[in-house]
């Protein structure tokens, strides 16, 4: 590969890369969003907001997961993405962007596959939380008082917080090692340029 293919396959991944980041806030443009400007002093204090060392990474790509999985509303997810950001130090322009996986089109998908992962995982360690509602109903034995519809209620939310965690550990874990292996390469070739034009 000549070096100007090199330079234009690196161009190009630059420039995907910031269409990604239109969307997503940060240190510069953060006072653009409505709910975010009132906290530009702070968060312009904060470098490893805007940092992409592993150390700030590994924890925002496992919180964001999580939280995308969790059955919130996504401007609760956003607000819960900036707050966690801030508590575990971690890259709040991937915390927040991984929120935009739950939108109004995929949610009731994400809900459901975290409702299954929760059931299974829980239905590992002996408890039925497989059972739904309408099999309950079915029964026969459910009646509509507000006790009953808490504990069904509770049982969903334990449910969804196990396939959430369980979900959002795991893509964690995934994007966490590809991460892992494109900063490494990223390393290596720097090294090597250091090394050939010191």
């Amino acid at each position: 590969m000549s070096a100007s293919d090199s330079r234009e396959k690196k161009f190009r991944r630059i420039r995907l890369i910031k269409k990604i980041l239109r969307y997503i806030p940060r240190r510069a443009s953060i006072e653009r969003y409505p709910i975010l400007n009132h906290f530009a002093g702070v968060t312009k204090k904060r470098s490893y907001l805007w940092s992409f060392r592993i150390s700030e990474v590994i924890p925002a790509f496992y919180l964001g997961w999580i939280l995308t999985f969790t059955p919130i509303p996504t401007v609760c997810q956003v607000a819960a993405a900036f707050a966690g950001a801030i508590l575990f130090r971690a890259n709040a322009m991937i915390l927040m962007g991984l929120q935009l996986f739950s939108n109004t089109f995929t949610f009731l998908f994400l809900w459901a596959i975290t409702y299954k992962t929760g059931a299974a995982i829980a239905s590992i360690f002996g408890a039925d939380t497989a059972k739904t509602l309408q099999e309950i109903i079915g029964s026969g034995g459910f009646s509509w008082t507000l006790s009953n519809c808490g504990r069904m209620a509770m049982r969903w939310l334990a449910t969804m917080l196990v396939g959430a965690l369980s979900l959002g550990s795991l893509f964690g874990f995934i994007s966490s090692a590809i991460y892992k292996i494109f900063a490494g390469g990223a390393r290596r070739k720097s090294k090597i340029r250091n090394e050939k034009h010191p």
